[in-house]
């Protein structure tokens, strides 16, 4: 099972973080060296300002087995401490509702029966980190649901001082496993106007349990809806081009063991337009 790593919209993968955490880099995010004293941070927190929490959004895999999102949490200090620390943190509404307000956006609360956590970590002696983790039961959220958001906020940090990088707001969403980027190739004959051929990448996103959706419609790129049946046979549809039709008596499928979608159809019945198209997973 493999562990989603946090993204801030493009998919960016944290940077494991050890010592002086996100090279203590400004007023809010201290260390006094002079006295020593450590300070409890979330790395996930410190791209933002301080007090607004950091905006995560969280894709997992659609799956019946719980999924675990890692939690870093890291003492900046000059040196690792010499006890072990206990760490906890807490839900926290509140921080929500500020986003909500300070956004205009109006996303809710993951409800506690979609996960499963102790919500507290122990960093031991002479190291800065440890990890919280939060299983996630992605099978029970809806993969075109995008309004969860899990907020989270150290609330004890063992008698450490706790930095204000302390809350991250995670908008756990679900992705199945035809999510991903394509190749997309083939040809589109015209009545009149003759053959175009394209090969371009495309990213095809989740649209539903098993179906996903980009702009893979032939050479003019413009939306298309892909839904893989159980036989592995596919059915289209396309909002811009809403005649969009399989071609009788050809090959529509997807091939698990390539990754790959083959299509045939056309759009346009009165003249059609004749598509003959692959998209291949990178």
């Amino acid at each position: 099972m493999k562990t989603k790593l946090y993204i801030k919209t493009a998919f960016v993968a944290l940077v494991s973080m050890a010592g002086l955490s996100s090279c203590l880099k400004d007023n809010q995010h201290y260390v006094d060296f002079a006295s020593a004293k450590p300070l409890v941070e979330l790395p996930a927190a410190t791209g933002v300002g301080a007090n607004g929490g950091l905006f995560e959004a969280v894709a997992l895999d659609i799956s019946d087995t719980p999924i675990p999102i890692n939690l870093m949490v890291n003492v900046a200090a000059p040196k690792p401490l010499s006890t072990p620390l206990t760490v906890k943190i807490s839900v926290d509404q509140a921080a929500l509702t500020k986003y909500n307000a300070d956004n205009s956006t109006s996303y809710v609360l993951l409800p506690a029966n979609y996960y499963t956590s102790t919500l507290t970590t122990t960093i031991p002696a002479n190291q800065n980190s440890s990890n919280i983790v939060i299983n996630v039961k992605s099978s029970l959220i809806s993969p075109t649901n995008t309004s969860y958001v899990l907020p989270l906020t150290i609330t004890d940090g063992g008698g450490q001082q706790i930095s204000n990088y302390k809350t991250v707001l995670f908008n756990v969403q679900v992705k199945n496993k035809y999510d991903g980027t394509y190749t997309a190739s083939g040809s589109r004959i015209h009545p009149t106007a003759g053959t175009f051929t394209f090969n371009y990448d495309v990213a095809m996103g989740t649209a539903g349990a098993t179906s996903v959706s980009g702009s893979a419609l032939a050479d003019l790129k413009t939306d298309l809806k892909i839904t893989v049946n159980p036989d592995n046979s596919v059915t289209l549809s396309s909002v811009s081009q809403p005649s969009v039709a399989l071609q009788p008596g050809t090959v529509n499928k997807y091939d698990p063991a390539t990754k790959t979608f083959t299509l045939n159809y056309y759009y346009n019945s009165a003249a059609p337009r004749l598509i003959s198209e692959t998209l291949v997973k990178k």
